[in-house]
């Protein structure tokens, strides 16, 4: 990190994680809640179940701080899950397989 940076380093590791979980929020409640869109209408059941609330749980622990390393291991490996069922099939580069 640059010289002029450090002393900004806590505001800018809490911006990161509260908008990281705000995103892992976002996509919990889309999938338990259709808010704020519906979630995709062929997305199977197991995604909507299992993923909803891992993201939904996840994201409000992440922003808030609390079991985050464990929280972001969990969400991680969630989101590996979910770029492999989805894009890693198509192509190995997301450049080419729209991921």
């Amino acid at each position: 990190m640059a010289d002029f940076m450090k002393s900004y380093e806590p505001q800018t590791y809490a911006a990161m994680r509260i908008v990281t979980g705000l995103l892992f929020l976002w996509h919990g409640t889309q999938k338990l809640f259709g808010f704020p869109l519906p979630a995709h209408p062929d997305a199977p059941a197991f995604v909507l179940y299992v993923a909803g609330p891992i993201e939904l749980v996840g994201g409000v622990l992440v922003m808030i701080g609390l079991f985050t390393r464990w929280t972001a291991f969990l969400c991680s490996g969630l989101m590996a899950a979910a770029y492999w069922m989805a894009h890693g099939t198509q192509a190995l580069f997301p450049l080419v397989n729209g991921g």
